[in-house]
């Protein structure tokens, strides 16, 4: 324990051996059955496991090696990262749905020993056999297998049999909380993906500062809803763990609506674009109610439940909502990507406040975020109480690139030396991020640098700000916003998605032409120009009819033009004489 009560680890093994020994019986791992009903694995029956699994691997010579773990969420993606990590070797989480060609070179360029992996990605490796990596062991994370393989729980009746003979090399192995225990390949939204070195010392770090912000609790459980791959949905599974609350897996977002009333978390971690598309949905069934119900959940009377907080009132009034989460939801947290802050204001009417943090892989990966008594819905909070943050080489707004340090930022980038010292300087990681700090010392990101449109003028254009607006058109799903160097000179462009389904009812059409579509891109664009001083207007329309490219985590590939069409004729920007002040994505925005 620390100073403050808390309990103190600088390794995932001592938050199991003390949650295993202070709440053995405590469920930690919920699941569903063949059967449909609730199955749980105890804190003391989940530490068996990782013992067990860790002993078998040991034995089989994988001591100090790379072990890759690929399948949708699940108890035995999680017992196989705790285990692997926890006095095996090194972790390397690996997105699923990677592309063949992806996979075999990290495969190769990780020095993988081992992978575990579900039954979709089993059949991957298999027609891919002849590329893997030689003496590559192959193992199933579910019960059954494709050609014979051993699986997981193969794995746990030979570590049984070991450990009841008295083997203790996993269970006596000493872990330094400063080696290299996870490799994490990041998405690369904006570059090919490097590999993120971490240590059971930055995850800790990281999980006891976020729960201490948090409140959290044992009375407290998640769903984890993102693929655990991904750093921050795995740094909330453990946070969850080190408070003592219990953690469920949904293994794909088409399960979410039947898992959420069947686990009935108090807590889950989401990214903006799910949260906007349940905002959508909640909104339009808000519409339906009829009654007190109607007029308890819109106008004045909405206002009043917010403003006095009157708790039943509001489960009254939004019992379905309530519902659909499972009825123990008390907060949503929400990261990697810009969210509406209309909708994080709309989720706090509901009932459930919206924690919005900021972080990247680099920093376990969670830097700052709000504190659930005081969250804002136009910023990510303050620091963690371990970070320290500077702003380097800000504009006239006050904007810079955040800059930060604490025991939670990376060891580097695996066998990119070059890449590590450009971002990592006298223990200081440069994020790359774009942002500032207001006067209540709560911080707001623009941007990210790389993104930046710098104008022959010198002016500093953050395309974020302005996808923000294009993406609150009701005629518009999505946006990208980029530097057009075809032009004279640096001016902003745009790749619009139109939502064509609102076109038509705009329109009271049925069937859209494509002058349809592009005039209404159009409008809307021009709508977005008059709040937007001359320099920032965006000049040339590139409409694109699929979705835009996006990582496993819904955030946009910054891909430009791909697919698009330049829409006819060109946008011709419509500016107001006096700009308004306005708001970005995640904070008041200085510029307007």
């Amino acid at each position: 324990m620390d100073d403050k009560g808390a309990l103190y680890v600088q390794t995932l093994m001592q938050l199991l051996l003390n949650q295993a020994q202070q709440i053995p019986q405590k469920r930690a791992f919920l699941y569903r059955t063949k059967d449909g009903t609730l199955g749980y694995y105890t804190y003391h029956k989940l530490l068996l496991c990782v013992q067990r699994l860790g002993s078998a691997l040991l034995e089989r010579g994988l001591e100090g090696r790379h072990i890759a773990i690929m399948g949708k969420n699940s108890v035995t993606w999680a017992i196989s990262y705790l285990a692997v990590s926890c006095g095996v070797g090194v972790v390397v989480p690996i997105e699923r749905e990677m592309q063949e060609d992806s996979l075999v070179n990290i495969l190769h360029y990780a020095g993988i020993r081992a992978v575990f992996a579900d039954k979709a990605t089993l059949q991957k490796l298999f027609a891919l056999r002849k590329k893997l990596p030689k003496k590559m062991m192959i193992f199933s994370l579910e019960e059954t297998t494709q050609e014979g393989e051993e699986t997981c729980f193969d794995l746990m009746r030979e570590g049984e049999a070991l450990l009841n003979a008295g083997y203790d090399a996993y269970i006596n192995r000493l872990i330094d909380p400063n080696e290299m225990a996870f490799l994490l390949f990041t998405s690369g939204t904006t570059g090919n993906a490097k590999g993120v070195m971490l240590s059971h010392r930055n995850l800790c770090a990281d999980i006891m500062s976020v729960a201490g912000r948090m409140r959290l609790t044992q009375s407290d459980s998640t769903l984890c809803l993102l693929p655990l791959h991904h750093t921050y949905q795995a740094i909330s599974m453990l946070i969850i763990l080190y408070v003592g609350g219990s953690v469920s897996f949904c293994e794909s977002l088409r399960a979410m609506a039947k898992d959420l009333p069947f686990y009935q978390p108090t807590v889950i971690t989401m990214v903006p674009l799910m949260l906007e598309k349940i905002h959508k949905k909640i909104l339009a069934q808000l519409s339906t109610q009829t009654g007190l119900k109607r007029s308890l959940t819109s106008g004045k009377m909405s206002f009043l439940i917010q403003r006095f907080e009157w708790k039943d009132l509001r489960k009254y009034a939004y019992s379905a909502v309530h519902e659909v989460f499972g009825g123990r939801l008390r907060m949503i947290m929400v990261g990697a990507a810009p969210l509406n802050p209309d909708v994080a204001k709309d989720f706090a009417s509901f009932g459930y406040p919206v924690i919005i943090g900021y972080g990247l892989t680099e920093c376990s990966p969670i830097i700052m975020c709000n504190d659930p008594e005081h969250a804002q819905p136009d910023g990510v909070g303050k620091p963690l109480d371990t970070v320290q943050v500077i702003i380097e080489n800000s504009d006239e707004s006050g904007a810079g690139e955040i800059c930060v340090k604490g025991p939670m930022v990376m060891l580097g980038y695996y066998k990119n030396k070059k890449a590590t010292q450009q971002v990592l300087q006298n223990g200081w990681l440069r994020t790359g991020d774009l942002g500032y700090c207001d006067e209540n010392g709560n911080y707001h990101i623009s941007g990210r640098s790389k993104n930046v449109i710098v104008t022959r003028g010198g002016k500093n254009i953050y395309p974020e700000e302005i996808e923000y607006y294009l993406n609150r058109d009701p005629l518009v799903l999505e946006s990208l916003i980029f530097g057009d160097n075809d032009a004279s000179q640096e001016s902003v462009a745009a790749t619009v998605v139109p939502d064509e389904a609102a076109i038509k009812e705009q329109l009271h059409k049925d069937k859209l032409t494509n002058e349809d579509i592009q005039q209404a891109v159009n409008d809307s664009v021009r709508r977005i120009n008059r709040r937007l001083p001359a320099y920032k207007a965006i000049r040339r329309v590139f409409i694109r009819k699929s979705a835009l490219d996006k990582t496993s985590m819904q955030k946009v590939r910054r891909t430009k033009r791909e697919d698009a069409e330049e829409s006819k004729p060109p946008v011709k920007p419509v500016v107001c004489s006096a700009p308004i002040r306005g708001y970005c994505w995640l904070g008041p925005w200085k510029g307007l």
